[in-house]
């Protein structure tokens, strides 16, 4: 199974193809006789007779993904469930490789969990951002803040574009900030469609917050920031701006000198506005990535215009309806892999009518992602790992035994394995326990 641009996750390790089986050795000998692995291992009998070392890790909590034949572990993930990789380290040492040339010395992070010293993630970026700069992004989410004291942080810190810890200038925070409140006015103006009760005082707190938006947004434009800055998720303002749907919001950011990019064209295409796509597309056809429609078929089945969007990109825009996804996309049920295909996204979703028209359209439904799953995997069980204590996500919609029988119809496998052996009737096994257990 080859890919291709892999880029590992910051902290990932690589386990050589070649190194399979005795990682997977090591890991069955070791890990069930270690008093803190033992209390947290997921089906100790299923991690002893496991072919696949996938599924051993998943056992484990571990995130793994898969770049050609090597695994690639990610475990240095934040989640509230017990990260158990610092303890099982000592059995895959010799066979893991960090993927930053050189980080195996000392100061790399397999280095720092052996010394037993902290690798918290925010030390990263903490060194880069003043407490003043920090607290005073922080405040921009409590209160307006005035020109005055904006001028008097950059000239503290040199420029307008300083970042807090995470990483945000002024203007990401501003802007993330806008974008929740568009959502929030949003709904509010459907609940006030329905219903005449609504509290005044809650009324008049939403009319504040909003206005607090609006204000921090405009001042921060006027010291005429860097307008593509990008958060730690990649995003830039305009991109947080097309997400929200508000083509005021994109028109005022390009008024500023925002330029419509890829992350622009992918945010205005999950916000499911066609007005807005059309609008940044106009011009930027080429922009239209191999992530466009698989985040288009990750949207919420129900929200309208989805299908109507996803026509749209295959029929006007020319997307190809088996292109890969070069990164993994969020679901509201969960993730489609990295080399995931909108077949992949919209079994997932339970979406039939999404279903049926990518069908038509050509996808392919043997198709299978980096790990190994087809769109039939998606829509029968959990595909992902499954963390220690952290319960599953994934579950069925109305319309998901349609979706299974009309996959099967056009030849989709039930016995299609994934690299941690697993196949869509093995998880249509696990889920029917689950639901017989109540868990």
């Amino acid at each position: 199974m080859q890919t291709s641009a892999f880029v590992s996750e910051p902290g990932a390790f690589r386990i050589r193809a070649a190194d399979h089986a005795a990682a997977l050795k090591n890991l069955q000998r070791g890990c069930p006789k270690h008093m803190v692995i033992a209390d947290y291992l997921q089906n100790p009998e299923e991690f002893a007779s496991t072919r696949y070392l996938a599924r051993a890790f998943e056992l484990l909590g571990t995130q793994c993904d898969v770049d050609g034949g090597d695994l690639v572990l990610v475990p240095f993930a934040s989640s509230e469930s017990v990260d158990l990789s610092a303890y099982y380290w000592d059995f895959i040492e010799t066979l893991a490789h960090e993927e930053n040339p050189g980080s195996l010395s000392e100061g790399s992070k397999l280095a720092m969990i052996e010394a037993g010293e902290d690798v918290d993630d925010e030390h990263d970026a903490r060194h880069h951002a003043s407490e003043a700069a920090d607290d005073f992004i922080s405040e921009m989410g409590d209160r307006q803040i005035t020109l005055a004291e904006l001028d008097a942080v950059i000239a503290s810190e040199g420029s307008v574009d300083f970042c807090d810890y995470n990483g945000d200038t002024p203007l990401l925070a501003a802007s993330t900030s806008y974008r929740w409140a568009i959502s929030a006015r949003a709904d509010a103006q459907m609940d006030g469609d329905t219903d005449d009760d609504d509290d005044p005082e809650e009324k008049a707190y939403a009319a504040q917050e909003w206005e607090r938006n609006v204000h921090n947004l405009h001042t921060v434009l006027q010291r005429r920031p860097d307008m593509g800055a990008r958060n730690r998720d990649g995003s830039d303002a305009l991109g947080l701006a097309a997400e929200s749907g508000s083509v005021e919001f994109v028109d005022l950011l390009m008024a500023h000198g925002a330029t419509v990019n890829a992350g622009a064209l992918q945010g205005a295409v999950r916000s499911l506005s066609l007005d807005m796509v059309r609008k940044l597309a106009q011009h930027h056809a080429h922009l239209a990535g191999p992530d466009l429609l698989v985040g288009a078929c990750s949207a919420y089945s129900i929200l309208p215009g989805k299908l109507e969007m996803v026509r749209y990109l295959v029929e006007e825009l020319g997307c190809d309806v088996n292109a890969r996804a070069t990164k993994v996309a969020s679901a509201f049920k969960g993730p489609v892999g990295r080399l995931g295909t909108a077949l992949m996204a919209a079994a997932l979703t339970d979406d039939l009518a999404l279903v049926q028209y990518l069908l038509s359209a050509g996808a392919d439904v043997h198709a299978a992602d980096a790990y190994g799953n087809t769109a039939l995997h998606y829509c029968s069980g959990q595909t992902w790992v499954n963390e220690p204590g952290g319960g599953t996500l994934w579950f069925a919609l109305d319309d998901n035994p349609k979706v299974i029988d009309l996959l099967r119809s056009h030849g989709a496998d039930d016995g299609a394995r994934n690299v941690a052996g697993r196949t869509p009737a093995d998880l249509f096994a696990s889920r029917s326990q689950e639901d017989t257990s109540g868990e």
